[in-house]
């Protein structure tokens, strides 16, 4: 992602509202808290999306964006509960 991301900055990419720059800190922020989000859900009971999605706004994602991805990460996460 890092490299994707040079890449742009070089050939001077213009990014949209919402558009994340992987940064050595957002690539390791992100998972680390998406894991510590899964870990409380499954310990706790309580949805990741309580967790990723203030994080995904914190990181500047549109927040249509950020709302239709909570959406989907609820979406498996109810059927994998159901089967």
């Amino acid at each position: 992602l890092m490299s994707r991301t040079d890449e742009k900055e070089k050939l001077n990419y213009q990014y949209v509202e919402g558009d994340i720059k992987w940064d050595s800190r957002a690539t390791f922020v992100y998972p680390s808290v998406s894991c510590l989000a899964g870990l409380c859900a499954g310990m706790f009971g309580i949805g990741g999306g309580i967790v990723k999605g203030p994080l995904m706004l914190a990181m500047g994602i549109h927040p249509a964006v950020a709302s239709a991805t909570s959406a989907c990460m609820i979406l498996f996460t109810s059927f994998t509960a159901t089967t």
